[in-house]
């Protein structure tokens, strides 16, 4: 089987034996596309799958490290060989492979960025919630904060997945997967706050918001006089406006607010599997990142506080 065919293969495995997302698809084929070039860009066009050898792909991705390609991006070039000639190999077309040879990580995980609560707390205080948009923005910014969803998974929830006068909200996460997630305390105010606005409700809370159940939780611009659903490049201009507002940051991304989430939970001793689930994580060593965060974090209260520090 040619390189080019075993990537559809992929692609479409990918698609709708695994139901991942259309951007997470996209992701890989991209990134196994890159490798296809590379190889053909060096006399191996139209090379077939199973002549691809470890050697090749150490070229291809010291040629990306020479690129100037960061960790994280070099991880999952890594993580998308893998993944790629493991299913081939599951499927018979090919005897090794060869992804089995490279080394284990190829960098270190960057540790996230993370904005202290008292930050985080004034930038809650920014949108003018006397306006539909301001109380739209504080809505969206607790949210991401009080929930630590993905920027995706944000975009697509509907009214509906709000459990009754609920306390919890159904998170359609990545690979179609469900998951429950608490909704409580400032988060749920300022959504009902919105809510109300938004659908001229006296009581959000009350059953009049049912007809409401197929509506998106939050609402972009008006669309052939129907609201449409807030834009992924929407959210990502409300983060950024209020998050440098009050921190200095190189990349002020909703994903700083889910990062925030899970290292102030971890800081006030939430327990690690729980913030896995919370964060819909399927790997332990994922969420333990902000372990390192947090331990950091306590290092520098002790050095601070002890007198013999």
């Amino acid at each position: 089987m040619l390189l080019d065919a075993a990537i559809e293969r992929f692609r479409t495995h990918l698609a709708h034996e695994r139901a991942l997302s259309p951007r997470t698809v996209e992701a890989y084929a991209s990134d196994l596309a890159s490798l296809a070039s590379f190889l053909a860009e060096r006399g191996h066009d139209r090379v077939a799958a199973a002549k691809v050898d470890a050697t090749m792909l150490r070229a291809y991705l010291a040629a990306q490290v020479t690129r100037g390609l960061s960790g994280r991006s070099m991880m999952r070039r890594v993580s998308a060989l893998r993944s790629f000639f493991r299913f081939l190999e599951q499927r018979g077309a090919i005897e090794t492979d060869p992804t089995l040879h490279l080394a284990q990580r190829v960098a270190r995980r960057s540790v996230p960025t993370i904005v202290s609560e008292e930050r985080l707390q004034h930038m809650m205080e920014i949108p003018d919630v006397t306006t539909a948009m301001g109380a739209r923005d504080r809505a969206l910014l607790e949210f991401l904060y009080g929930t630590g969803v993905r920027l995706g998974e944000l975009v697509a929830l509907n009214v509906g997945d709000f459990l009754p006068l609920g306390d919890r909200v159904i998170v359609h996460g990545k690979g179609s997967k469900k998951r429950v997630v608490p909704f409580a305390g400032r988060a749920r105010e300022s959504m009902l706050a919105y809510w109300g606005e938004r659908f001229a409700l006296v009581n959000p809370a009350d059953a009049s918001l049912k007809v409401q159940m197929r509506a998106p939780a939050f609402a972009g611009r008006m669309q052939a006089g129907r609201e449409a659903r807030i834009s992924r490049r929407t959210v990502q201009r409300v983060v950024a406006r209020h998050l440098r507002r009050v921190a200095s940051l190189t990349k002020a991304s909703p994903h700083v607010l889910r990062h925030a989430f899970a290292t102030h939970m971890l800081d006030h001793g939430a327990d690690l599997r729980a913030v896995q689930e919370l964060l819909g994580h399927e790997s332990l060593s994922t969420t333990q990142v902000y372990t390192h965060v947090s331990v950091e974090h306590l290092r520098k209260v002790y050095k601070k506080a002890h007198p013999r520090a």
